[in-house]
């Protein structure tokens, strides 16, 4: 067997697979920004396994180095390129400048001129001689100064590439660390590789060159991380990306509720979050977040409140499952939104659908719901309450004589007045025009008595002046009470009250009647 054809064949199958990975990268130059020294760098080492693949055919020395100035157009570059593809995995973009390929690709250019130039110096190979001492005939090159030095550059800049690896590995996130393990592996591997040959140990001799073999190795490692980790593949970078830039914060539990991971929006929304809540159940920390854990509505829970610097900020907090295969649950991501603008925009609509504009007090909407949630409650557990119908008296007269802007400032006036008397559980509303209703719970006949006859001597006693004159308004309401709970419905309630107030008008206005 000849075993040189067969080494042969695996190089140029290896060049095959690392040129064909260039030209995957090559059509992904605009999926991922690592995609362009990673082609470069399949290129390089393609046409260097391409070289060595031939290289070995023939024991003589002027074909050997031939081949040997082909196999170093890509030789030159690769530390350059690994080093270029190391920068960008790690996010050192602010360094990728042009002084920095000027640098890395000049260095390499000068190794490649030494190289195609050595018959006229011998200062990188200061030798090149035939050996037939293994299974097939060698080249045994004599290692000059420059080739010293060119192995010293490769060995510098995988070692520099693999502190960056490792250091990237330990920060990232767990969206990466696979892929970050994976370089870290490739650049330990060569240094390796780089050692072996340095120190003249190969499995075949001193002469034999297992870089073929390794960048075989290597490429079926990068198709691996193609075309299964997904370095190529936009869809874990552009998860990075949006994790790590997203506004809403992002904090990733396991199914024990123990946090695995979160995005720097998370830390604004809880400045103490930092990498040592890793490993610690959240709710342990958050105990806050204890009510979200149960599905809800929208609008069925209360936000999340943040106070910073006397500023009330709140946020709508959100449980998505973390799923594999769609089917198997793995954790949870707890989202936080801030929604302040939402939420007081959602209120302050709230309250203009529910106050009245004029008055400020509850409009007759939300007056009727209060008060049928309060004779649900009076009827659930047996308690009294009371409802008063108020209308001011002689009312039309003010707005035809003083004009309707007149009359609205009065109305506001008298609603402040009553408001004054009320208690901070009476439900006070305007049901329209100049009628207005109190609902007073657990408040009997007695107690309802006491109050107005105090809303009867303020409202009278009120003095208003507009546009130099001073006016005086009465008003009439009539009371229902509800005793101890009774099945007694709303209608029927202010349909009674309804006609004490009449009886008040009736029997002289500024009173109050009880039916």
């Amino acid at each position: 067997m000849e075993y040189n054809y067969v080494y042969s064949i695996i190089c140029l199958a290896s060049s095959i697979l690392v040129l064909s990975l260039s030209l995957l990268g090559r059509v992904h130059y605009k999926s991922t920004s690592y995609s362009k020294p990673f082609s470069y760098l399949m290129l390089f080492s393609g046409i260097y396994t391409f070289g060595y693949g031939f290289e070995i055919i023939k024991g003589d020395p002027s074909w050997i180095f031939f081949w040997l100035r082909v196999e170093y157009v890509g030789i030159s570059f690769i530390a350059a390129c690994w080093l270029w593809l190391s920068m960008d995995f790690t996010k050192k973009d602010k360094y990728l400048k042009l002084p920095f390929f000027v640098l890395i690709f000049g260095v390499s250019m000068f190794f490649l001129i030494s190289v195609l130039t050595n018959s006229l110096h011998h200062l990188f190979y200061s030798y090149i001689k035939i050996i037939d001492s293994g299974y097939f005939k060698l080249a045994d090159l004599g290692k000059g100064p420059l080739y010293i030095a060119h192995s010293v550059w490769l060995f510098i800049c995988f070692i520099i590439s693999s502190i960056m690896y490792i250091l990237y590995y330990l920060r990232s996130t767990t969206i990466l660390k696979k892929q970050a393990a994976i370089m870290v592996i490739i650049s330990i591997e060569i240094i390796i590789s780089s050692v072996f040959d340095l120190s003249g140990f190969a499995p075949w001799g001193v002469s034999v060159d297992i870089g073929p073999m390794i960048i075989t190795a290597n490429g079926c490692i990068c198709a691996y991380i193609i075309f299964k980790a997904g370095i190529l593949n936009i869809s874990p970078i552009a998860r990075e990306k949006v994790f790590e830039s997203m506004r809403e914060g992002v904090i990733v539990t396991d199914l024990n509720g123990v946090i695995a991971d979160f995005n720097p929006a998370a830390q604004y929304f809880l400045p103490k979050l930092s990498k040592k809540w890793i490993g610690e159940r959240l709710l342990n920390i958050v105990p806050q977040f204890e009510k979200y854990t149960d599905d809800y509505g929208p609008l069925e829970i209360e936000p999340f409140v943040l106070e910073d610097k006397n500023e009330i900020e709140y946020y709508e907090i959100r449980q998505v499952p973390v799923m594999v295969n769609t089917d198997k649950r793995i954790g949870t991501a707890w989202y936080m939104k801030q929604i302040t603008g939402q939420y007081k925009l959602v209120e302050r609509l709230k309250e203009y659908a529910e106050i009245d504009e004029l008055t400020g007090i509850f409009n007759r909407r939300k007056w009727t719901e209060m008060a049928e949630n309060e004779m649900k409650r009076a009827n659930r557990y047996k308690k009294t309450f009371s409802i008063m119908l108020i209308d001011i008296d002689y009312f039309k007269r003010v707005n035809d004589t003083m004009g309707h802007e007149i009359g609205d400032k009065v109305l506001a006036n008298i609603t402040n007045t009553i408001s004054n008397v009320l208690r901070s559980s009476d439900i006070f509303g305007r049901l329209g025009g100049e009628e207005f209703a109190i609902i007073f719970p657990e408040t009997n006949k007695e107690e309802v008595s006491k109050i107005s006859e105090r809303l009867l001597e303020e409202i009278s006693n009120n003095i208003m002046v507009f546009e130099a004159k001073k006016f005086t308004v009465t008003i009439s309401a009539g009371v229902s009470v509800c005793e101890n709970g009774s099945n007694i419905s709303l209608e029927e309630l202010l349909r009674k009250a309804d006609e004490g107030l009449y009886k008040a008008k009736n029997n002289g206005r500024n009173r109050v009647c009880f039916t």
